[in-house]
C-alpha cells in the first residue's frame, strides 16, 4: 500500500515533462517484459504487456497531437511508427520486431530524461563536443595562476 501511495504522489506532483518520461518508461518497461516472454518463447505471457505498451504509445500519441506545431507533427510521427511496430509485433509475435521499437524508444527516453534534468536546473553544464580539446587543454584560454594541469 505505501509504494501504491508514492507512485500517486509522485504522479500528481509531477511536471508535465516527467509525466511524459514515466509513460515512456512504462512503455518500455512493459515491452521488455513482453520481449523476455516472447524470446522465452512464451506467448501468452508476452500478450498483456505488449497491449499495455501499446496503450501507452496511444496515449503519447494523442498527447503529441493535442497541438499542432512542426515539432509535435515530427514527435506525433514517430509515436505512430512506433504504435504499429508494438502493434506488428504482438500480432506477429515478433521478437526482432519489437526490439527495435524498444531501441529507438530507448533513445527517446534519454532524450527525454535530458530534457528533464535541464528543465529542472539538473542540466545546466554543456557536456563537450565530440572530438573537443581534451581536459586541460589552454588553446583559446588565458593561463591562470596556480597548478597546471599540462605535462
Amino acid at each position: 500500500m505505501q509504494h501504491s501511495s508514492y507512485l500517486e504522489s509522485k504522479i500528481l506532483t509531477a511536471p508535465p515533462q516527467r509525466l511524459h518520461l514515466m509513460l515512456i518508461e512504462g512503455a518500455l518497461r512493459f515491452g521488455r517484459q513482453a520481449e523476455d516472454s516472447l524470446l522465452r518463447g512464451d506467448q501468452a505471457a508476452a500478450a498483456t504487456p505488449l497491449l499495455r505498451a501499446i496503450d501507452i504509445m496511444g496515449e503519447l500519441l494523442a498527447g503529441a497531437r493535442e497541438k499542432k506545431s512542426e515539432l509535435n507533427t515530427n514527435v506525433g510521427d514517430l509515436y505512430w511508427f512506433l504504435f504499429r511496430r508494438i502493434s506488428e509485433a504482438k500480432i506477429n509475435l515478433d521478437a526482432a520486431v519489437l526490439a527495435e521499437a524498444l531501441r529507438l524508444l530507448e533513445y527517446e527516453r534519454q532524450t527525454w530524461q535530458l530534457l528533464c534534468e535541464k528543465l529542472s536546473g539538473g542540466g545546466t553544464a554543456t557536456p563537450p563536443a565530440p572530438h573537443s580539446p581534451a581536459f586541460g587543454s589552454s588553446r583559446g584560454q588565458t593561463p591562470k595562476p596556480g597548478i597546471s594541469l599540462q605535462a
